[in-house]
């Protein structure tokens, strides 16, 4: 086989494209040493088999899914401005996703179904990111709650129907999704501003 310089970020690479290629229920590792020209062993020194591949994937894959929420929380807008924004682009980003890149999309909901570590990974960061503008939203005088960590957990449960597939084409769904985050944001309101 030919020598080829691998790390992390190549095979990473190589293993969306057999997942695009071939689909996350027919892709394996094979396929990725083959694309890459590699033995099977070589793809064992940086990954510790499919799981461990596979989910490195997918927590890149959500990463990059979600980069645009950094942006928002740049925003030089007040909190619930803010907050509406991540909302919305939360619940879009996955819709987008499997409209414009459905192979990873299936992918996501695969390791979801088997493999929650990277999935209560980006739950996390997702929650991290409502409580950043929650905390903001208190010192700016618009928000009010004793705890930002838990209403910013109870924000994101209340907004995760969204992420769900089977919302994906409810000819409603921009409507109930505003609706959802108009209450969610009244709710989190100083009741004297």
């Amino acid at each position: 086989m030919d020598k080829v310089s691998l790390d992390k970020e190549i095979i990473l690479n190589a293993t969306e494209e057999v997942i695009r290629r071939f689909g996350p229920d027919k892709a394996n590792i094979t396929d990725v040493a083959k694309l890459l020209k590699v033995s099977h062993a070589a793809l064992y020194r940086y990954y510790n088999g499919k799981t461990d591949l596979w989910n490195a994937v997918t927590e890149r894959w959500l990463t990059s899914l979600h980069a645009h929420s950094n942006d928002i929380l740049k925003e030089d807008n007040p909190a619930d401005i803010k907050l509406f924004h991540l909302l919305e682009d939360f619940a879009e980003a996955k819709r987008r996703s499997s409209v414009n890149d459905p192979e990873m999309f299936a992918n996501y909901i695969k390791l979801a179904h088997s493999s929650m570590e990277v999935i209560e990974k980006s739950i996390e960061e997702g929650i991290d990111r409502i409580k950043e503008i929650i905390v903001q939203g208190i010192s700016e005088g618009i928000f009010f709650t004793e705890s930002p960590g838990q209403a910013a957990r109870t924000v994101y449960f209340a907004t995760g129907v969204f992420i769900n597939p089977n919302t994906f084409e409810d000819p409603n769904r921009k409507q109930n999704i505003e609706s959802v985050i108009n209450l969610l944001i009244r709710g989190l309101k100083n009741p004297n501003k």
